[in-house]
């Protein structure tokens, strides 16, 4: 009875690992499909936002009508902040992929679980151990090396947007998680008409695609990014926000990769140095969080 209770307790882990791990891994081809769209970010970011928001609106409209038309009607504040970080969020990603190598933008993005940490400290009163200041510290001495002596002009600035998708992100995570995930899909449909929006303004040219492009921007925003982050925001109702940000790691690994494959882009020295820095510290952080959580799950012995 005890061990049936266990595997019970411990299947909305199950499913909030596996909705990350299926949802990251098709977020991987995000970064390929952006560099084989060749028209500017903006135009990519409009599209992105719309077709994006229209495919969850469908969705959600489809599986929950009432639950989605009450919160069209009077959205609340964690719909609002999420939305809006998590549109900043697309946003600096993008431009970030335009003006720095994929590999140096997924490997700082990365630093988002330990943001989100510290965010969940401040906000959902949750300690902060010693071994995540350790981590933080960690991943910010690969930062420096990812940034350190950039061979393109623009790397930095590429750079910075990388940390400000980052920041947006563990926000987007932490917000999720106070809110268990309510209405999780409708954060993608109101983030989506924001990126929009800001996209108008900064002068994107919506029909300015050639018919090639039309494909990779289908193919992206209306099955990669909406189906994605549909699976990663489940993550949140059964993960803490950290543990769920964490699996964002895989993008690093397989977002590259599929680059390497298709356009020859490999990673710099000093991406690799960097990278291997916080990859490291991460999968430590992460390794030593879950031998700690399983030893508090732990009876004691009568």
């Amino acid at each position: 009875m005890q061990k049936t209770q266990g595997v019970y307790l411990l299947a909305p882990i199950y499913k909030g690992t596996l909705a990350m791990m299926v949802g990251v891994s098709i977020l991987s081809v995000d970064s390929l499909l952006i560099r084989l769209i060749e028209s500017s970010g903006w135009t990519l970011l409009f599209w992105r936002g719309i077709i994006s928001a229209l495919v969850v609106l469908v969705f959600t409209m489809a599986t929950k009508p009432k639950q989605t038309m009450n919160a069209l009607r009077k959205p609340s504040k964690n719909l609002l902040i999420g939305s809006v970080a998590f549109s900043l969020s697309t946003v600096c990603f993008v431009l970030s992929i335009e003006h720095t190598q994929v590999a140096s933008t997924l490997i700082i993005i990365n630093v988002s679980p330990l943001i989100c940490a510290a965010l969940a400290f401040f906000f959902l009163k949750e300690t902060i151990e010693l071994r995540t200041l350790i981590a933080i510290l960690a991943a910010t001495l690969g930062i420096v090396f990812v940034f350190y002596g950039k061979a393109l002009p623009n790397a930095s600035f590429g750079n910075m947007l990388a940390l400000v998708t980052a920041l947006m992100l563990a926000i987007y995570f932490v917000v999720l998680r106070e809110s268990k995930s309510a209405n999780a899909p409708l954060f993608l449909v109101f983030g989506g008409l924001c990126t929009a929006v800001i996209a108008i303004l900064a002068g994107a040219e919506p029909f300015s695609l050639t018919s090639q492009e039309w494909v990779y921007v289908i193919i992206l925003c209306a099955v990669v990014v909406p189906s994605a982050f549909i699976l990663i925001s489940i993550g949140p109702k059964f993960l803490p926000a950290a543990h769920a940000n964490l699996f964002m790691l895989l993008e690093a690994i397989l977002g590259p990769l599929f680059v390497w494959m298709v356009l020859g882009e490999v990673p710099s020295d000093n991406v690799l140095i960097g990278g291997s820095i916080v990859m490291l510290t991460l999968v430590l952080f992460t390794l030593s969080s879950a031998k700690s959580r399983h030893s508090l799950n732990k009876k004691p012995s009568e």
